[in-house]
């Protein structure tokens, strides 16, 4: 156990490597497609892209620093319970497999919300979606680069501006000259850096400890190995159905994204795409189980230890558990912290990439539609470029601004992104499910979930019951610990701003949720019910709001405008290829021929999804 936890050579070098193998990425890209100067090579690929850099892209944009340190200290102070969230997250790229995959491949289209277009044939319903996901994007890329940023800054010891300016500009860049091709490439890599870099942590500490059987009794012991928890009141953080149920619904709102359609839009055939949220099923399983292991050894580590780092004050957050561990304990093997560093980072370059590059694409493809008509495809393109680096900057100014506004303001930012992403979900299902689904029921629905979202995540923010973690270790041990925590400004501030800027109770794919409600002074039985909702349960309940209101609007406007033979004249106007197909024949619609899809596109019969799962 190191007194002075600095880096060392083999930690600067291979961080370095592991974070400039990007930008040659980007370079490369640049010069071998510099005559490839249109919107589908750089937002698309070419829709020639592999299955499994695509998969893996997918994957990783979805994940960041945000969960690789939430996991493990949700584990630690609540139970391994949460690597049953796996298979609930495994469930929802299954029913993206079903969904996602055949509507949305099959049409062709650069921008997820042309597809609200084409279905509500209203131009409203396209735009307050582009607004509302963009805002929600830009909030969370902000958090995002804070992140890595922070790792940065421990790592090199410069000032957070420096690291976040630098950080954010060397993924603004790659994405900008590379494209959609180097984001999934780069993303590939870093998925690999991530499970390679983490189970060499797993393993270490397992060796630490005596192994993996020695860290399972140690947790057993401990009380963290209880699964038994079937009560399904919804206030009650993570039980069984919590993390099943809810946590499918938190996933799926990832499905209907616009890094998502632009992913499996730019594969080669719709098998292929398919086959990629295939692929991300035991991906999925691996990553959760390994950051859940990773909490487990962590309590095994301590125990031996007999110290609670937070109850014993070495640290000041319990999300500060993880980066204390490796900081702190892994000292002896060269390297370790620069690769935990790079993993940490790697999360954030994913994200970042993904979603500049999507605001790019919803900028061209829906804000700027109209005025960029009559320009010619090599100018669209560079104007694309221009927006990548346009929101590459916006991004690092309000990660800046994120660190300088401590505390709620963060912590709302982040819950903006959540609480936008069921309501669009909501309008999708329903455009997808229901044919006589209108544009007033969309509307009306969307507006509707995000006022519910809203209202509950500020709710359980301001009068939500603290969340009280499960009987820990001791604090005996702790006092051979006491002079570490302050042994380095940079780990220092590494550690404090992870939990003050980062990670917060958060309704996003990535948080665990850690502290929810802590806020709030009240008795818990004053509470109004529905601010003691576990966070769980925010985007299943939000769908729920937007489908009911929808069709309920939906079915009220459709009376108004029914034909003279008493039928809803929208309902009968939706096209059968903007319908799920596994629920055509329920409603008795005829599959759409071949010429019912984009003929300009160079497209077979066997990329139509004929009824064929």
């Amino acid at each position: 156990m190191s007194s002075d936890p600095k880096l060392t050579v083999p930690d600067y070098v291979v961080a370095t490597v592991i974070l400039t193998i990007p930008v040659g990425v980007g370079i490369w890209y640049a010069i071998r497609d510099a005559k490839k100067a249109t919107r589908e090579e750089y937002l698309l690929g070419g829709r020639r892209m592999a299955l499994l850099p695509v998969a893996l892209s997918i994957f990783i944009t979805f994940q960041s620093a945000v969960s690789q340190i939430g996991i493990p200290a949700d584990v630690f102070f609540y139970g391994f319970i949460y690597v049953v969230s796996a298979l609930g997250i495994a469930l929802s790229f299954l029913l993206g497999y079903v969904t996602v995959v055949p509507l949305m491949y099959p049409l062709h289209i650069t921008s997820l919300y042309e597809y609200l277009k084409l279905r509500y044939k209203s131009e409203a319903v396209r735009m307050v979606s582009t607004v509302v996901g963009m805002l929600a994007t830009i909030c969370y890329m902000a958090i995002a680069l804070l992140s890595p940023g922070l790792a940065l800054q421990a790592s090199a010891g410069l000032p957070l501006w420096v690291t976040i300016a630098v950080f954010g500009a060397v993924c603004t860049v790659y994405t900008a000259i590379g494209g959609i091709k180097s984001v999934i490439w780069t993303d590939a890599f870093q998925t690999v850096v991530v499970f390679v870099g983490t189970l060499v942590i797993i393993i270490k500490a397992c060796i630490t400890v005596g192994g993996l059987g020695e860290a399972w009794h140690l947790a057993q012991a401990g009380g963290i190995t209880d699964f038994r928890r079937f009560n399904p009141d919804p206030t009650i953080r993570h039980n069984l159905w919590a993390l099943v149920i809810g946590h499918c619904f938190i996933w799926l709102v990832n499905g209907f994204n616009q890094s998502t359609l632009q992913r499996i839009s730019s594969m080669k055939n719709l098998k292929d795409a398919k086959r990629a949220f295939l692929v991300m099923v035991p991906c999925i399983l691996t990553y959760t189980t390994m950051f859940s292991l990773t909490g487990l050894v962590i309590f095994a580590y301590f125990s031996l230890q007999e110290c609670d780092p937070y109850k014993g004050k070495l640290i000041s957050n319990r999300n500060q558990l993880a980066p204390y561990f490796v900081l702190h304990a892994m000292q002896d093997l060269p390297g370790m912290t620069g690769l935990y560093i790079s993993i940490l980072c790697c999360g954030g370059l994913s994200t970042l990439s993904s979603g500049i590059n999507a605001l790019a694409a919803n900028t061209v493809e829906d804000v700027m539609r109209q005025p960029l008509r009559s320009l010619s495809e090599g100018t669209i393109t560079l104007l694309t470029k221009l927006f990548v680096l346009f929101y590459g900057g916006i991004i690092i100014g309000l990660a800046y601004l994120a660190k300088s506004l401590k505390g709620p303001i963060t912590q709302m930012a982040s819950s903006v992104f959540g609480a936008c992403g069921s309501p669009i979900l909501g309008i999708f299902l329903m455009g997808g499910a229901v044919p006589w689904a209108n544009k007033y029921g969309a509307l009306s629905g969307l507006l509707a979930s995000l006022t519910f979202n809203l209202w509950i995540t500020v709710g359980n923010r301001v009068h939500g019951v603290p969340i009280e973690p499960l009987p820990s270790i001791g604090t005996e041990g702790c006092s051979k610990w006491a002079g570490l925590d302050n042994s380095t400004d940079a780990v220092d501030i590494f550690l404090s701003n992870f939990t003050s800027s980062v990670l917060f109770n958060t309704v996003t794919a990535n948080s665990s949720g850690i502290q929810q409600g802590a806020m709030g002074g009240t008795s818990p039985s004053e509470i109004f019910p529905m601010y003691k909702i576990s966070y769980d349960w925010y985007s299943m309940f939000g769908t729920i709001v937007c489908v009911v209101v929808g069709l309920l609007v939906s079915y009220l406007t459709n009376r108004c405008c029914a034909d003279v033979k008493g039928r809803p004249a929208i309902a009968f106007s939706t096209e059968s290829r903007l319908i799920f197909p596994f629920l055509r024949r329920f409603w008795g619609i005829e599959e759409p021929g071949f010429a019912a899809y984009n003929v300009n596109i160079k497209t077979s019969k066997d990329d139509l999804p004929m009824g064929n799962f």
